[in-house]
């Protein structure tokens, strides 16, 4: 994988689909809301995030709690989520911005849901964040939709709430106006009153006008006018998109709102976005604190598959205005810091909660067997069989188990050749693995 850093970082070190052995710690004495923007990114490929058009979530779950746990230097998934939002309490409102605006290259609901997994394991005293505490939004119902997400409907407390800005009682703020380079704009209300803490996932797009369309682009599904916001003829959106973040920043009480950026990038267009169907598939997931940057970074991915068929390599004008003054919302100098195939394997990160019990039997099996697993409280689980090396051999459940024991049957398949597996349960960055024997 390419290293385009401009100074030295700490690397993630792979073997191949082994996963990782040494972890670099970005912790800090500093309290994270005194920190400036950082300009590290982190860049996760996983090799089975997707299988064609499917997109392994367990896969990519073990993706997303590597990442964050990188980018805060906190092993624990939930305290790491938790460390970004200074002064968060259980009753806080966590909003996800995505991007629904092509329905054949949104971002993802599993990968969203991914987010919405780990921030269920926060704490606070003997309680978990309430998934009913998390909105994922974008401009409309209908374009949440078409991108395969629902419509929350108030039944149930434990499922994130998910509406457009035109959904019934919702609409734009016309007591806070944005000045966008001359342009006036108003926010969507669930950015200025119904928003805590917001985070930024945006896809992975090329755009015939503003170039590339990423976290800060994401934003013009935030208001109520984003075709006034191309700059006319020139239709290059800058410096209207560095322009609509510094409002968003400065402008909201509270301020900085908005604290990390996320892009999927499963899958992604390098030419003819933003509203083909992906013509790429990256496996990639990018994370920064610092949108500029996470930006830059997205463009590079972008790039090397331009460059891959030929092509000249973008450089977006808004993402370099976005760095410089009078917006100074990042950096371009980007320290990238990866991670390869990473297993959540519990050899290699020994943090396997001694509380969770994991049986399986027959084993040796030929055909069938039972995995009963006890769960000391209610959580989000991924069961897989993975072979030796870490890879994933069948997806076996993924879901909410509630507290107490559970009997799982399960039919090995007839591909695989007799040999040691593992059936593999992952919970909030943790692994439990009990090895079996198939005998095919």
């Amino acid at each position: 994988m390419k290293d385009i850093s401009r100074r030295d970082f700490i690397k993630y070190c792979g073997l191949g689909t082994l996963g990782l052995l040494i972890k670099p710690t970005l912790a800090c004495a500093t309290p994270v809301e005194d920190r400036p923007l950082r300009s590290n990114v982190i860049q996760c490929f996983h090799e089975n995030a997707t299988t064609g058009s499917t997109i392994n979530e367990s896969v990519v779950q073990i993706m997303m709690d590597e990442s964050i746990k990188t980018l805060t230097g906190i092993n624990d998934v939930g305290d790491a989520w938790k460390s970004i939002f200074p002064g968060i309490t259980e009753n806080s409102v966590i909003t996800i911005k995505i991007n629904a605006i092509n329905e054949y290259l949104s971002t993802h609901p599993e990968f969203v849901n991914c987010i919405i997994n780990g921030l269920a394991q926060m704490q606070f005293g003997s309680q978990n964040f309430l998934r009913n505490n998390v909105i994922v939004w974008d401009r409309t119902d209908w374009e949440l939709v078409d991108a395969d997400y629902t419509i929350y409907d108030g039944n149930n407390p434990d499922t994130p709430r998910c509406f457009g800005t035109n959904h019934s009682g919702v609409g734009y703020d016309y007591s806070t106006p944005f000045n966008v380079d001359g342009v006036t704009s108003y926010p969507s209300r669930i950015l200025t009153e119904m928003t805590d803490y917001l985070i930024n996932v945006a896809v992975l797009k090329d755009h015939n006008g503003a170039t590339v369309t990423l976290t800060m682009k994401n934003h013009y599904g935030s208001v109520d006018n984003p075709g006034a916001l191309h700059n006319g003829a020139s239709y290059t959106c800058n410096p209207d998109i560095p322009a609509l973040n510094q409002q968003i920043r400065d402008v909201i009480v509270p301020n900085n709102i908005q604290k990390i950026f996320i892009i999927d990038a499963l899958y992604g267009t390098y030419i003819g976005g933003p509203s083909s169907s992906p013509n790429f598939n990256p496996k990639k997931l990018l994370m920064s604190f610092d949108p500029v940057a996470c930006d830059f970074q997205g463009q590079n991915v972008i790039n090397e598959e331009r460059i891959a068929h030929s092509l000249q390599p973008l450089s977006a004008p808004h993402i370099l205005t976005a760095a410089g003054p009078p917006y100074n919302l990042g950096s371009t100098d980007v320290d990238l810091i990866e991670i390869n195939n990473p297993t959540g394997i519990s050899e290699f990160t020994p943090s396997t909660p001694s509380n969770y019990l994991l049986r399986v039997a027959p084993n040796p099996v030929r055909k069938n067997t039972t995995i009963v697993v006890s769960m000391p409280k209610a959580a989000p689980v991924h069961i897989d069989l993975v072979d030796a090396a870490g890879r994933i051999e069948d997806k076996i459940f993924a879901g909410s188990l509630p507290q107490g024991q559970h009997r799982i049957s399960y039919e090995i398949k007839s591909r695989l050749t007799s040999g040691t597996y593992f059936i593999r349960l992952y919970n909030n960055g943790n692994s439990v693995l009990k090895k079996i024997t198939v005998l095919n």
